[in-house]
């Protein structure tokens, strides 16, 4: 017996059988990755908004596609105003002693020109910072400054202040959502709330 003639051009078995299995690992794992979860959904990160979405992908008939995200920014109006040139009065309807001073004292810091502190015609249950026309930007300026959302400001024309707001721009009405002044306490027995 001799042996087999080599073919000319042709692959050894060895490297033949290599090829073939090298194959079938690349297309078992095409065929896994392509599978995805059970459930057909799919979560994509939002990007740095820190939220995700769970897209359903049983329907997509094997296509991908590719969704581009972009940052929602709420930016706010921008003031014609210097924090100097606008006057603030916070009128307390929160019930406490001294904390219309206090915060007064808090807005000023910031720059605003404040007016002497009062009292608000009733007690309310959340602060509403009220500005006159033109003032929205300064209100929501002074909102930021109390650690207070956009939702806190009103037009002053929303607000029924018989007349104590004065000349002011912006009106601070504390209500009971207001921590207590630092130094002071509540007490029943207090009718005055001013201070």
């Amino acid at each position: 017996m001799t042996a087999p003639e080599p073919r000319p051009g042709g692959l050894d078995s060895n490297v033949r059988g290599l090829l073939v299995l090298g194959l079938a690992i690349v297309v078992g794992a095409l065929l896994l990755w392509s599978w995805g979860p059970d459930d057909n959904s799919t979560t994509v990160d939002a990007g740095t908004s820190g939220t995700s979405t769970t897209v359903d992908v049983s329907n997509l008939g094997g296509t991908t596609s590719t969704v581009p995200t972009e940052d929602t920014t709420t930016t706010e109006p921008a003031s014609d105003h210097s924090p100097s040139e606008v006057s603030v009065v916070v009128l307390n309807g929160s019930g406490q002693v001294g904390v219309a001073k206090s915060t007064s004292a808090t807005i000023g810091e910031a720059g605003f020109n404040m007016l002497t502190p009062g009292n608000a015609p009733a007690q309310v249950d959340t602060t509403s910072i009220y500005y006159a026309e033109d003032y929205e930007a300064d209100a929501i300026a002074v909102a930021n400054v109390l650690g207070k959302g956009t939702d806190a400001v009103k037009p002053v024309t929303e607000a029924s202040l018989g007349g104590v707001e004065g000349d002011a721009d912006v009106v601070v009405v504390l209500g009971k959502d207001t921590p207590p002044a630092s130094g002071g306490g509540t007490s029943g027995t207090t009718t005055s709330t001013t201070g």
